[in-house]
């Protein structure tokens, strides 16, 4: 039998930590030591990443790359937009290798994609604890059509009205004309407009996605489509692109003449006081609807339906405040709106012996015979 030779127990004490030093070193050689040319040992992150000579950032490297991309005609025509996604490795050369896309947008697009990374000058390397080492990057393709119409964050600069904001806000309260619903209904609010802004700073297509009411959005209309030329929005190739932009037109009544009151705050409206509004010669709800239709002009293609009417009456009895709880038509709201506001004057409602603003509800209707 053969026997084995056992170390003194000190020695094997110290043996064991030794042992494991030992094993140790390579992983904390190459660790702190300097990085050789071509190192296998990636970074995805350091405090000093790959970048231009010129500096910039990312931005200034997603840039370079749009530059050097040559559409494919998919893209040319319109049939395909997107994004590819690319990841290479920046060596201490600063030379990019080992590009691959990782996110695919079509088989031209890859192609086109990678050629235009394989386009880069060689980059200042990345650095970590101040020594040049290999760093992987991921960065983002853009192939958009040249009828592409941009949104803000798919720019790299977005339009600006000549300017600024400030001088936008002095445009339009300086050429703001109000209409007199405003100033009959007592509206208040915002109208906004989305707009195409051309790649030549011209304004194109525009619409309303938010209405206040159809004569304020004609006026916003307006004031947008009479706008100066804007300094246009730039893509990430530094090129001047088509971009999407909207502008809120902000509406509300001019002061009423002298002598005339403020209309009621909302928040001091009743609904029900000790003694409701009446038309002069009295009479309940029917009276006020007989009223109404007496002076409803009436649209040529009316619609029969039932809809219901609310209108404020202010404490020295003028009707404001019109608007259609339950629509019946558009032509025939708008009808209705403007009888409201040609009412006769109304002994107001009164709580506790003092007069109030009351809003009151009716049912108005359109019937075919």
């Amino acid at each position: 039998m053969k026997t084995r030779a056992l170390l003194p127990f000190p020695l094997r004490a110290l043996w064991l930590p030794l042992l494991l030093a030992w094993l140790a070193q390579p992983a904390l050689a190459q660790y702190y030591s300097q990085y050789p040319a071509d190192t296998s040992r990636v970074f995805s992150y350091v405090e000093q990443m790959p970048a231009l000579p010129g500096g910039g950032g990312n931005l200034a490297l997603v840039k370079t790359i749009q530059r050097q991309l040559q559409l494919p005609a998919e893209v040319r025509e319109g049939r395909v937009e997107g994004r590819v996604f690319v990841r290479m490795v920046i060596g201490v050369s600063g030379v990019a290798r080992q590009a691959a896309v990782v996110q695919s947008l079509s088989p031209a697009c890859d192609a086109a994609a990678l050629a235009a990374v394989k386009r880069l000058p060689r980059l200042v390397p990345g650095r970590y604890n101040g020594v040049p080492v290999a760093v992987l990057l991921t960065v983002p393709v853009v192939f958009y059509s040249p009828r592409h119409v941009f949104q803000s964050n798919e720019v790299s600069r977005v339009a600006q009205f000549p300017g600024g904001d400030a001088a936008l806000e002095a445009y339009i309260k300086k050429n703001l004309q109000t209409p007199n619903e405003v100033k009959t209904r007592d509206l208040r609010g915002r109208t906004t407009v989305r707009f195409v802004l051309r790649a030549d700073g011209q304004i194109g297509a525009t619409e309303v996605v938010s209405s206040l009411c159809p004569s304020c959005d004609d006026e916003a209309l307006r004031l947008v489509r009479s706008m100066p030329r804007w300094t246009p929005a730039l893509g990430y190739d530094d090129q001047p692109v088509a971009m999407y932009q909207a502008v809120n037109v902000w509406f509300q009544p001019p002061p009423p003449p002298a002598g005339v009151a403020e209309p009621v705050p909302e928040n001091q409206i009743y609904s029900r006081v000790e003694k409701m509004p009446e038309l002069p010669g009295g009479g309940s709800t029917e009276a006020i609807v007989a009223a109404l239709q007496e002076r409803i002009e009436y649209p040529e293609r009316a619609l029969a339906g039932q809809g219901q009417l609310s209108f404020v009456v202010e404490p020295d009895g003028r009707v404001t405040r019109p608007a259609m709880v339950k629509s019946i038509s558009p032509e025939f709201d708008e009808a209705v709106l403007s009888a409201a506001l040609r009412l006769p004057r109304f002994v107001p409602g009164s709580q506790r012996g003092r007069p109030v603003a009351v809003r009151l509800v009716v049912p108005i209707g359109v019937e075919m015979h």
